[in-house]
């Protein structure tokens, strides 16, 4: 674990029951940030509380606004920790982590925050340590890095006399495969081992679509509140198109959208056209959702294995072509010509559906 020290368990033993308790009376009061009824989110909340309590290092893989963060601060409120700073730096900030622990700027994370009156995050303390992407970092950083983590001690200023113990939860997040990266050479296959003890996955929201209207109507609600609104929620048709669109963004997309539409809404709902989400759905039946098509089904349309590849060879180019017009075209198709139902469908933008469609003369 990433405890252990003489030091950090005197520290620890000093939290009281009351303390304890405290943390799960605040806990109820949104403290979780992760909404969801999709069996994605169920399974990443069963997660953190498996994880949370412990003091493995965890890794959040997902893309650009999926909410890694709101993971990483879940399973810091859920911890023994919680009391404690939450301290989140990039991968590029990490030197100045492991050489100047006593320098760190930090979020607090509520109540019982030990910080001075500078912003400095108290070096005895054991909180969490948030890297935003650990796939940034370099081959120096990954060693330093890498040794914080085996000796669990912050290295001392020049003509120091040794650095601190560091009873610090490592939590790390990245956008990118380190996998591949490992691989391919770009990150020690020794740290990532380390960082990786348990792996939580945020899928893109676009791939857990019963998310998108409770947190639009989270968003709302909040947004409204602060602005001193009396809204009802979201129009019928509003929420077909919030359905539908292709949040390439993802959760930061949609807290952005939610935001300005409660911004420009004067009724009181939110209508579609204060979305501004581009071509947006009509009342018409047509936007119900459809299931989604099996990701196992689609990856070679009308193709058995052995004819991916054929001995004679092939244009990759025309090839290509082929397929993309083929899934645009069943698209449209399922979608019953909406275009921007359509675009959803395969994960894209309506700007670059358009400019597909338009290409390939789908209409």
């Amino acid at each position: 674990g990433l405890g252990g020290t003489r030091r950090a368990a005197s520290f620890e033993s000093d939290m009281s029951e009351n303390d304890a308790r405290g943390v799960q009376a605040r806990e109820p009061r949104g403290g979780w940030d992760i909404l969801g009824d999709s069996p994605q989110m169920r399974r990443i909340r069963e997660r953190i509380a498996r994880v949370a309590p412990t003091d493995s290092t965890v890794l959040i893989t997902g893309d650009p606004g999926a909410g890694r963060e709101a993971v990483a601060r879940a399973i810091h409120r859920r911890s023994k920790r919680a009391a404690l700073p939450f301290v989140a730096v990039s991968g590029g900030g990490l030197p100045g982590v492991v050489l100047a622990p006593d320098s760190l700027d930090h979020e607090s994370s509520g109540a019982g925050d030990r910080a001075d009156r500078s912003g400095r995050a108290g070096t005895d303390a054991p909180g969490t340590l948030f890297l935003t992407d650990i796939g940034e970092m370099g081959p120096a950083m990954q060693r330093a890095l890498l040794r914080f983590l085996k000796e669990r001690r912050f290295a001392d200023r020049p003509g120091g006399r040794g650095g601190k113990l560091a009873a610090v939860r490592m939590v790390a997040a990245t956008p990118r495969n380190l996998a591949r990266m490992v691989e391919d050479g770009a990150f020690r296959r020794d740290l990532f081992y380390r960082v990786s003890v348990v792996t939580i996955h945020v899928p893109p929201l676009n791939a857990r679509r019963r998310d998108i209207l409770p947190l639009a109507r989270h968003f709302a609600e909040r947004f409204a509140r602060d602005a001193g609104r009396d809204l009802r929620g979201f129009s019928p048709a509003a929420e077909r198109a919030l359905e539908a669109h292709a949040w390439p963004g993802n959760v930061s997309e949609l807290e952005s959208v939610v935001e300005r539409a409660v911004v420009l809404e004067t009724s009181d709902r939110v209508q579609v056209e204060s979305l501004e989400l581009g071509d947006a759905p009509s009342s018409d039946r047509r936007w119900e959702l459809q299931p989604r098509a099996d990701a196992s089904a689609v990856d070679h349309p009308n193709e058995s294995p052995e004819d991916w590849l054929p001995e004679s060879g092939f244009v990759l180019e025309r090839h290509v072509r082929t397929l993309e017009r083929d899934y645009l075209a069943r698209a449209l198709q399922q979608a019953g010509g909406v275009k921007v139902r359509a675009a959803g469908l395969l994960g894209m933008s309506f700007r670059s559906f358009r400019y597909y469609a338009k290409k390939y003369d789908l209409g």
